[in-house]
């Protein structure tokens, strides 16, 4: 697959990219980066090593991109109509872009990302969907997200209360190995427990279950999703000159752009923009979605 990169900057951040990019030569940053080098961030590895898996998630879901397929076919002729994400932060970041982006295929659910616990954002999903016919997907890297908690007893109690419910058979769980939220998944009888790799962290958790089980829920094809996503890796490593490797011009320029404004992207992507804003500013916000028809 050719990839097409298409990038402009102003005449006077220009200089500063292409500075950038010239320290990041200097420094070997993008070969140390595939080696999971450590020390491009700090001599110890204490918190590092341990949270590099998104540069090699791709091959590990690709081996389970046809149980995830599978799985969305089975939530489709359930009859499934909509599926509500319960995720804070990193959680939901990745789902988020994916509904915005793409929204469902014809024929499959379509997806709720709740990421906040304001009463009427919560009052306004609730109020949209039949619990009897949706799918609560409860997303926690840590398994003790206390609002991911509390948002899942407001549905659990609801999903009880609506004639012809299935019980933990419309909850889904996706965590790191040995959590809390895996135990009370098991307790419920949830439907499926994505068991995700422990060394993700949540915000570079979309290529993982965190992000391509909602994915497969909407209909996205996730083996065409994995594929172009390897065409984008391959390119991140392309080494100096870094002109063609979109990875690193987009780290340059948002090293230079940090006092900047803004960075804009294609407006048929606007929602990539929010996820690589700086801060934790989408975590409990207070707004429904726009397309969360």
């Amino acid at each position: 697959m050719t990839l097409k990169i298409d990038r402009s900057f102003p005449e006077e951040l220009q200089s500063l990219v292409t500075a950038a990019n010239a320290r990041l030569n200097a420094s070997h940053a993008v070969e140390r980066l595939w080696a999971l080098d450590h020390r491009l961030w700090k001599q110890a590895p204490t918190d590092i090593t341990n949270r590099l898996g998104w540069l090699t998630i791709i091959e590990y879901m690709k081996d389970r991109a046809e149980d995830l397929r599978t799985f969305a076919t089975s939530a489709q002729k359930r009859g499934i109509r909509d599926v509500v994400l319960l995720g804070m932060g990193g959680s939901s970041l990745g789902p988020e872009v994916f509904r915005a982006t793409f929204g469902p295929s014809r024929g499959f659910p379509r997806l709720w990302v709740l990421d906040s616990t304001v009463p009427g954002w919560v009052q306004q999903v609730t109020q949209a969907i039949d619990p009897a016919r949706s799918l609560f997907i409860l997303a926690s890297k840590s398994g003790g997200t206390i609002e991911v908690m509390s948002l899942f007893a407001h549905f659990w109690e609801r999903v009880h209360q609506t004639p012809g419910h299935q019980g933990g058979a419309q909850f889904l769980a996706i965590t790191d190995p040995g959590t809390g939220l895996e135990k009370l998944a098991a307790e419920h009888q949830f439907w499926r427990i994505f068991t995700n790799p422990p060394d993700i962290g949540g915000r570079y958790s979309v290529l993982s279950y965190f992000g391509l089980v909602p994915a497969a829920l909407m209909g996205i094809d996730i083996p065409q999703l994995l594929s172009r996503a390897t065409a984008m890796a391959q390119a991140c490593q392309i080494q100096p000159p870094l002109g063609e490797n979109p990875g690193a011009e987009l780290g340059a320029s948002r090293a230079q752009q940090d006092h900047r404004d803004r960075i804009t992207t294609d407006q048929h992507i606007w929602s990539v923009g929010r996820t690589t804003s700086r801060g934790k500013h989408r975590q409990g916000r207070n707004r429904p979605h726009p397309r969360g028809e």
